[in-house]
């Protein structure tokens, strides 16, 4: 077993059992084809007994273009691990014109701010936000489920994501490889657009990566560098 792969497995729970709900902080790269953008990381902490954060903070750049953006989502943990979700903020900057975008869950209204536009939407649940369904996704793929259908609010508006486990497949990752759990995004058909997720059970079914294709073409590949769980 590699040097590293061996750490990574050391900081998991000594029970040896994953809890996608351990805090950790996952540090990726992102490429298109063999150059490199930058990267970003993911993190979740905990707040108190059942409130969570999640948090991705990014930095990208191509050619004359740069994105920066960081995202929190704070949640609670519901006891049939449907996460509730009570606001999420992101503010990007970078080429163009800086801009964030909010949502507050509170009561029996959702209220939706982007840019100058906002917008209410009644209370539902389960209901997500742009950062939330990915730690959803997390739960569900830990608990075996293999098809997922999750209803958020993005920017403005109302879309639904659809997921689907394909299988297991083996991935390369830090002075290694692991088994990895692949899962697609279900799209419409005709959709020239896919996005393929691999999860690592044996690190707490954290991305190992997820690869994005446009007509064919990988256009962007985001790879974990290093995770390390609190």
């Amino acid at each position: 077993m590699k040097p590293l792969l061996l750490a990574l497995l050391l900081t998991l729970p000594m029970l040896g059992q994953a809890d996608p709900f351990t805090p950790f902080r996952a540090d990726y790269e992102v490429f298109h084809g063999s150059s490199s953008l930058g990267g970003g990381y993911y993190h979740l902490e905990q707040l108190s007994d059942n409130r969570y954060r999640m948090g991705y903070q990014s930095d990208v750049s191509f050619l004359l273009l740069s994105d920066v953006r960081t995202e929190t989502s704070v949640f609670e943990r519901q006891d049939n691990d449907v996460l509730k979700p009570l606001n999420y903020r992101m503010d990007r900057k970078g080429s163009g014109p800086d801009f964030g975008a909010s949502i507050q869950f509170e009561g029996s209204e959702i209220v939706a701010k982007y840019k100058k536009r906002q917008k209410t939407f009644p209370m539902r649940s389960p209901v997500f936000d742009n950062l939330l369904y990915q730690q959803q996704l997390r739960l569900d793929v830990a608990a075996g489920k293999t098809d997922m259908h999750y209803p958020l609010i993005q920017k403005t508006s109302e879309r639904n994501h659809y997921y689907r486990v394909i299988g297991e497949e083996e991935v390369t990752i830090p002075d290694g490889t692991a088994t990895a759990i692949r899962v697609e995004r279900i799209r419409e058909a005709g959709d020239p657009k896919r996005t393929v997720i691999w999860f690592l059970p044996q690190m707490n079914y954290v991305v190992a990566r997820l690869a994005h294709f446009e007509d064919g073409d990988l256009k962007a590949d985001m790879r974990l560098q290093k995770v390390e769980f609190y």
